[in-house]
């Protein structure tokens, strides 16, 4: 789990087979390699090596990582995505009490994937999710299975 250049280094650690669950904020993999600042060594093709789900929470179409986040979600085929769009820019909720929705979103996330609490992932699955039906939120899901 990381924010924006940490989002990277989430992305680049998760080829590791004991890696369970990634999540990135307000993050994606540069659609040009090599033009970001975060040194980060991480390329499209390393996407494929993914072989956890993966979620992104981006801030938006203002939010300097959404193209790229909405570019890995297209590339994303072998195991499910999800991408939430919240329209709060790329600093997201962190700043809020608690951590504002990006606590709450990263904490149901890694509650339904890493100890299968199946309550937690009402906030990602089915046509009635939370964050589908939540004032704001947009969602992507690539792959993405319906709960039992």
């Amino acid at each position: 789990m990381g924010h924006s250049c940490g989002g990277l280094q989430a992305i680049a650690a998760a080829a590791d087979p004991r890696i369970k669950a990634v999540v990135a904020f307000d993050s994606g993999v540069y659609n040009r390699a090599g033009t970001g600042l975060s040194g980060v060594r991480v390329t499209k093709d390393d996407l494929a090596k993914l072989h956890t789900p993966i979620a992104y929470f981006i801030g938006g179409t203002s939010d300097i990582a959404y193209p790229n986040a909405m570019d890995d979600a297209e590339r994303i085929h072998h195991v499910p995505a999800f991408v939430g769009n919240l329209p709060v820019s790329h600093g997201g909720t962190f700043q809020l009490a608690n951590g504002g929705d990006w606590a709450r979103v990263g904490t149901a996330w890694l509650n339904w994937q890493i100890k299968g609490d199946a309550r937690a992932g009402t906030w990602f699955v089915g046509p009635g999710c939370i964050l589908c039906t939540s004032y704001g939120w947009s969602i992507v899901r690539r792959n993405f299975p319906e709960m039992p």
